[in-house]
């Protein structure tokens, strides 16, 4: 018997065997797959199926408003319709003047602003008309689309696009990733109600079936067509006549200056019999040596020296401001920032406390002598007159500029953000000045608010009554002023601590997004930042300092250089350890301990009001050496007597400059440092305008009044 047959029945059945044993193991593999493939589709069920771009293309790619509003708006809408499938070239103009397919919405660049200009430079045969929409992504309730995210902010980990989207919370330290405001460009004959209608009932037909919601929503004020849309009204004319007068005094008082110097050169004479005319005060001449006067001995220049280094952060600050809290792209840049900290920035907030403490001294040392002089005068008198001069100097240039903000400036500009950004400003000064006027607009509601830095001039003022009540106590009895003085120190270092401890604020105005966007509706800044009881600390120091640099100089006590400089090196370090530990609180997960924020709250206004005090007290008794050269110049004294001006004028222009923008600023430490210096530059031009022509006449006014008295 041959062993073929047997040899070949073998691997037959070896190969069925081994065939069934394959095709039973490719089965289990399948299930497998599918089973793989279902889960996948599952654990994706609630994620839709279009990238939120497309999605959005899908709506708008043949968008425009239809079957709603008024007869001219359907008319006009109708017509645009036509003359696009047409090409026609004006309202290609306009459908090609915005996007339709946003970009960048991870990278959190949720302004889509288009093209402004040319879709208002559309005025035949429809005006074109431009609105600037706010959307919404808001995703089906009870649906978990939460997602792992470092503190890389390039790193979103292996998650799904599409949950960064409907995942994102809205800390308030990160720009809005579920948030678009994106231009559109339509008729100027329908409505921001018309748009908002269509927008929303084409974008229902898109995202709706991915059961998810977005939810539009046009403002009447962000839709914008060319020119000046701000009604010319009486007290605009007035205000122009107003300060056409002014300057045509200015310029009168100047060239008559001028000739009657050069008459009095030439024969060789003095100049003392000009400068007796009133009228010369509004001379621009007279006003120039008052700005530019200069004494080297002056040992108050430093107090200008360093009024003059300190507007520089605080118009850094405004200028941040400003252009984060307008449309950005690369918010990266603001992002990181509060992740990886920059201390001197985000705990920033109480730079301005060392102008109180220098009013506060000033107050100190400039009444003292008045007090002393004025022995057999009434104390009535003696109280009302200097509250009376610091409110007549202050006045004339505060007016000035709510006058402008509230009459000229939204003149002054256009764009898709300008009467949003302006008209506002406008309207509360004309219906709140008053509030500016009796200097109580820290009391009410940032709202109403009447220039958002006037809380500063109506604290101002509030010391100021004070200080004088409490100096002429210490001219009268000094135990008990000294008394007086020591007991509004404990009080003021005590009640921002007890206020934060009843209300449960935190003890830091802290510098996010929000309050950027719109500082007027921050609960910190209205209720606790401008407060002058929460703001007292720093001037009450500077009278104590003022008692205490007079006690010095009495006995002749001075310090070595060494005690001088060796106590500035410890005094800052310990300051400014407290000054930047207030970064702490910007970290996003950290618990809420009432007693740390209460201590903030208090020991926050006490970093460089302390250190300004050792400063000034080795300076008016010891001298500083180098610092004082620095201080004290011909080029940083008449900057800081320019602070006041700089002060009023400064949010203003930045203000005009950022409101015009037409698309998003890209942010990054150059483009800040830019608009830093070319605003700033700006302010002080202005400053100097506005010195010369209200300040200083003013002054030399108020000088003359109030000198013999």
């Amino acid at each position: 018997m041959s062993v073929y047959p047997f040899t070949a029945v073998v691997i037959v059945l070896f190969a069925l065997l081994s065939t069934e044993y394959s095709n039973g193991q490719v089965a289990s593999n399948n299930e497998s797959f599918v089973a793989l493939n279902v889960a996948a589709k599952t654990s994706n069920t609630d994620i839709p199926g279009s990238w939120v771009s497309d999605l959005f293309y899908q709506a708008l790619a043949n968008f425009t408003v239809r079957h709603v509003g008024s007869i001219d708006c359907r008319k006009h809408a109708e017509i645009y319709d036509n003359s696009l499938r047409n090409y026609t070239s004006w309202a290609v103009r306009m459908s090609e003047s915005w996007n339709r397919y946003p970009v960048g919405i991870l990278a959190g660049n949720k302004y889509q602003m288009g093209v402004y200009d040319e879709c208002v430079d559309v005025h035949h045969p429809i005006r074109g008309q431009y609105c600037l929409t706010e959307i919404k992504l808001i995703p089906p309730t009870g649906k978990n689309y939460s997602f792992n995210r470092t503190e890389n902010l390039d790193d979103f980990g292996n998650n799904h696009a599409w949950k960064t989207i409907l995942g994102w919370v809205d800390y308030p330290d990160q720009v809005q990733r579920n948030n678009l405001n994106l231009g559109i460009c339509i008729p100027n004959s329908c409505s921001a109600s018309d748009l908002q209608i269509s927008l929303q009932n084409e974008l229902n037909k898109v995202f709706l079936p991915e059961q998810f919601k977005a939810v539009v929503n046009v403002n009447p004020i962000l839709c914008t067509v060319s020119g000046d849309m701000y009604p010319y009204d009486t007290a605009y004319y007035l205000t122009i006549i107003i300060f056409g007068v002014i300057f045509l005094i200015c310029g009168v008082a100047t060239t008559h200056h001028y000739i009657a110097l050069s008459r009095q050169q030439k024969k060789n004479e003095g100049e003392k019999e000009v400068l007796k005319s009133i009228l010369y005060d509004y001379s621009f001449i007279q006003s120039g040596k008052i700005l530019l006067k200069y004494d080297k001995e002056n040992e108050f220049n430093l107090l200008n020296g360093w009024k003059a280094f300190m507007m520089l952060p605080i118009l850094l600050g405004h200028r941040f401001k400003y252009l984060v809290g307008n449309p950005i792209s690369n918010p990266k840049f603001i992002e990181n920032m509060y992740l990886n900290g920059h201390d001197i920035y985000l705990t920033g907030m109480n730079i301005t406390d060392p102008f109180f403490f220098m009013t506060g001294f000033l107050i100190y040392m400039t009444v003292i002598p008045v007090f002393n002089k004025l022995k057999k005068e009434s104390v009535w008198f003696k109280l009302i007159m200097p509250i009376v001069h610091r409110i007549i100097r202050i006045l004339p240039a505060y007016c000035t500029m709510m006058a402008i903000t509230a009459n000229i400036v939204p003149h002054l500009g256009d764009g898709p953000l300008w009467p949003y950004k302006t008209w506002d400003e406008a309207d509360i000064c004309k219906n709140y000045w008053w509030t500016n006027m009796l200097f109580i607009s820290n009391l009410i509601d940032t709202k109403y608010e009447c220039l958002i830095v006037s809380w500063y001039i109506s604290c101002d003022v509030q010391f100021c009554i004070l200080g004088i009540i409490i100096v002429y106590i210490y001219t009268k009895n000094v135990k008990l002023g000294i008394g007086f003085i020591i007991a509004m120190l404990g009080v003021s270092i005590t009640v921002p601590f007890i206020i934060t401890i009843l209300t449960k604020r935190e003890g830091i105005v802290k510098i996010l997004l929000p309050f950027l966007e719109n500082t007027r509706y921050s609960i910190t800044f209205n209720e606790s930042y401008r407060a002058s009881y929460m703001r007292a600390f720093p001037f009450f120091t500077g009278i104590a300092i003022g008692v205490i640099i007079d006690k010095l100089k009495e006995n002749k006590v001075k310090f070595s250089q060494m005690t001088v400089y060796a106590g500035t090196f410890t005094i800052a370090v310990i300051c400014l350890w407290v000054q930047f530990y207030g970064a702490i609180f910007y970290k996003r997960n950290r618990p809420y301990y009432l007693l740390e924020q209460a201590l903030y709250s208090s020991l926050n206004h006490c970093t460089w009001v302390i250190l300004f005090a050792w400063v000034l007290t080795c300076h008016f008794t010891s001298g500083y050496g180098l610092l004082t050269k620095l201080l004290n110049n011909r080029f940083i004294v008449p900057m800081g007597r320019l602070s006041y001006s700089v002060f009023l004028v400064n949010l203003t222009i930045m203000m005009i400059s950022q409101s015009r923008q037409r698309a998003p600023s890209y942010l990054s430490k150059r483009t800040v440092l830019d608009a830093w210096l070319y605003d700033a530059l700006k302010s002080y031009i202005m400053a100097i305008i506005l010195f010369l022509v209200v300040e200083a006449p003013v002054g030399s006014l108020t000088s003359k009044f109030f000198k013999p008295k």
